[in-house]
């Protein structure tokens, strides 16, 4: 059975996404003075929001956001980063699919058990309106095509 070709997308930068990071980094700075810590633990509090605020930043709105990334319906994935390195991979059930956010779930192939999975965060501003509901399809109807040489089944 042949799969359909899969889906092409070039995510772009997000505005909302950054300004949605910039308002809970900020929030979260102002009420560190409420919790009437030690004015050494409330800057370490501080520094650890603003690196967090940084690293979101750097994957939402900077160099992080990948060029190019391929999604097909057997739940495959294969990400192109601005450096040009591509990494493929298999889209987990923890993904989440809805109308004004989609989040994609996914292990590289080759990754160690112990290295965490790998997220995309997908607004609908970083992608042309039709692309965002084609990739809302996909991740929402597609499955993961059994192998047939290690599933376990006779095919005679």
């Amino acid at each position: 059975m042949k799969h359909p070709q899969r889906l092409r997308l070039e995510p772009r930068p997000s505005r909302f996404a950054g300004a949605a990071i910039i308002g809970a980094g900020v929030g979260s700075c102002a009420l560190i003075p409420a919790m009437r810590l030690s004015t050494a633990a409330a800057l370490a509090c501080v520094a650890v929001v603003i690196v967090v605020l940084a690293a979101s930043l750097w994957r939402c709105v900077g160099r992080g956001v990948a060029a190019i990334v391929y999604v097909g319906i057997d739940r495959t994935i294969s990400v192109t980063d601005r450096n040009g390195q591509s990494r493929a991979g298999v889209i987990l059930d923890d993904s989440y699919v809805g109308s004004a956010l989609t989040t994609i779930v996914w292990r590289a192939d080759g990754d160690r058990w112990w290295r965490p999975a790998r997220a995309m965060l997908i607004v609908p501003d970083s992608l042309p309106p039709d692309e965002f509901r084609r990739l809302r399809v996909v991740l929402r109807y597609g499955h993961a095509v059994p192998d047939e040489e290690t599933s376990g089944l006779d095919a005679g």
